[in-house]
């Protein structure tokens, strides 16, 4: 469907104004996988101390380091969730010792980790994983290591080499993300305006694998739907050794297996016959209908109730501006996006944009 000439050149300044707000983004999750590497150390949990942090609701742990004996840092909250996972200690029982304000809160959770740690995982052996004192990762020492250097350098350079342009990023204190668009518009529906990229993310302490997402956004209000995985890899490896971790060499080799199988996958999602799947999926979501009360049914699960409730609330209205007009699996992906632009966690942000592009068909 060919876009009139004034329709596309209003469509194509909106998505060049979109790319220059988001093109700051991306350059900072570049320079922040650059300049935030994290520092690895193996310890047994039998060598694991716990004390309460003087200074903060927080929690310090020491563990021995070759070069200075012992090493005290900081728990990062994600740390501790992973704790909680591996000693099977109530997250919300960890959480309210970790937040209160008093003292004596944080000093029965320091003993309880000691404790669990020493009796019941004295031989167990985790990888800690910190960034400027304070640990983020704590991980099992089958962890594997992925270099984001490399990852992050091939995906900007595989991107703009098939003329796509960075349109966005996320960096939280655990994952980063980094999105990519390809500067032209496109009308799968008669005055539906989209443009498509890929998406990345990647977390260096367990929060989450690599991955690589097709995403559709849709220009005038900037809804967007980040649809299915097309790469995925999960930091599982071999066990590392008490040397410290993989050589160098065996490193710098994971590293460049993974660098080519990203470029491979650029390569195939940004292409003709990938764009045009992409547009049919957005005929297929207009032409399927949704009531309102099966859209909650579908939502119910994926969605908190607050989310759920502003979605519907959304689909309901009668704005036909951000949200494409109809009852329609379109609207409902959309009306999930227009959320999510208004959310400000950038992780929860992430998932409601991934949920919008669940609603929406697969790809044929």
């Amino acid at each position: 469907m060919l876009l009139t000439m004034e329709s596309k050149t209003a469509a194509t300044h909106k998505l060049e104004q979109l790319i220059v707000q988001g093109r700051t983004k991306a350059s900072e999750v570049v320079d922040h996988v650059m300049n935030h590497q994290p520092s690895d150390r193996l310890a047994r949990g039998g060598e694991l101390n716990f004390e309460p942090d003087p200074e903060a609701n927080a929690v310090l742990i020491d563990y021995p380091d070759p070069q200075v004996a012992t090493i005290r840092q900081r728990l990062h909250r994600h740390s501790i969730q992973q704790m909680a996972q591996t000693t099977d200690l109530p997250l919300k029982f960890i959480d309210g010792l970790q937040q209160s304000s008093e003292p004596w809160a944080r000093e029965l959770l320091a003993h309880n980790l000691k404790t669990i740690f020493a009796n019941r995982f004295g031989k167990s052996r985790y990888l800690l994983r910190s960034v400027h004192g304070e640990v983020r990762g704590f991980l099992s020492d089958r962890y594997r290591r992925l270099d984001s250097r490399p990852i992050i350098e091939a995906f900007a350079t595989a991107v703009r080499q098939k003329g796509a342009l960075p349109y966005d990023g996320y960096v939280t204190d655990t994952k980063v993300a980094l999105q990519a668009i390809m500067p032209e518009v496109y009308e799968p529906i008669p005055g539906e305006m989209v443009a498509y990229g890929l998406s990345l993310e990647n977390s260096d302490f367990g929060n989450g694998a690599l991955s690589v997402r097709a995403y559709l956004l849709r220009i005038w209000c900037s809804n967007l739907a980040i649809t299915q995985e097309e790469m995925r890899q999960v930091h599982l490896g071999k066990r590392l050794d008490d040397s410290m971790l993989y050589s160098q060499r065996t490193y710098e080799l994971d590293a460049e297996t993974t660098v080519s199988a990203l470029r491979d996958v650029v390569g195939a999602q940004l292409n003709a016959d990938s764009l045009r799947r992409r547009m049919e999926s957005i005929r297929h979501a207009n032409e399927q209908t949704v009531d309102a009360p099966s859209a909650r049914d579908m939502l119910r699960k994926a969605l908190l109730k607050s989310e759920s409730d502003a979605v519907i609330e959304a689909y309901n209205s009668p704005d036909t501006y951000n949200l494409p007009a109809g009852n329609t699996t379109w609207r409902l992906s959309n009306a999930i996006s227009w959320i999510a632009g208004s959310t400000e966690d950038a992780e929860r942000k992430l998932e409601l944009m991934k949920i919008a592009g669940e609603v929406l068909p697969k790809a044929a």
